[in-house]
C-alpha cells in the first residue's frame, strides 16, 4: 500500500494542506474548537501513516486485516462516520433549541402586543 512513494507524498500532502486549512479557519473563528482538535487529529494520524507506513501493516496483521489499506480505509470510514454522528446529536441540540427560543419570543412578543392594547 505504502510502498509506492507518489502515495506517501499524496498523504503528507493531503495531511498538511488539511491541517493548513483547519488552522486558517480557526484565525477567521470560523470553526469551534471541538472540531478544529477532530480534524488536525485526523490530519496527524495520515501523516504518521504517511512517514511511517509500517504502523499500518503492523494494524492490519494485528487485527487480522489482509491487506493494509483495508485497514486504513475501515479506520477513516469509521472515524468520519462517528464524527458524522456527533454532529447529528448535535445537531437534534442546537434544532430544539431553536425552536423552544423562537416558542419564547413569540411568546414575548404576544405578551407586548397584549401590553399595548391594555394601555
Amino acid at each position: 500500500m505504502f510502498d509506492q512513494p507518489i502515495i506517501r507524498i499524496c498523504l503528507v500532502l493531503g495531511s498538511l494542506i488539511t491541517a493548513t486549512y483547519i488552522l486558517r479557519r480557526v484565525r477567521l473563528a470560523k470553526v469551534q474548537i471541538e472540531d478544529t482538535i477532530f480534524w488536525l487529529l485526523f490530519s496527524g494520524i495520515l501523516l504518521i501513516l504517511a512517514i511511517f507506513p509500517g504502523i499500518a501493516y503492523w494494524a492490519a496483521y494485528l487485527l487480522g486485516f489482509q491487506s493494509p489499506i483495508n485497514f486504513v480505509y475501515i479506520v477513516i470510514i469509521f472515524l468520519l462516520l462517528a464524527k458524522q454522528f456527533f454532529m447529528s446529536i448535535r445537531l437534534s441540540q442546537l434544532d430544539s433549541k431553536v425552536r423552544i427560543l423562537t416558542q419564547r419570543v413569540a411568546l414575548n412578543e404576544e405578551k407586548i402586543e397584549s401590553e399595548k392594547l391594555d394601555l
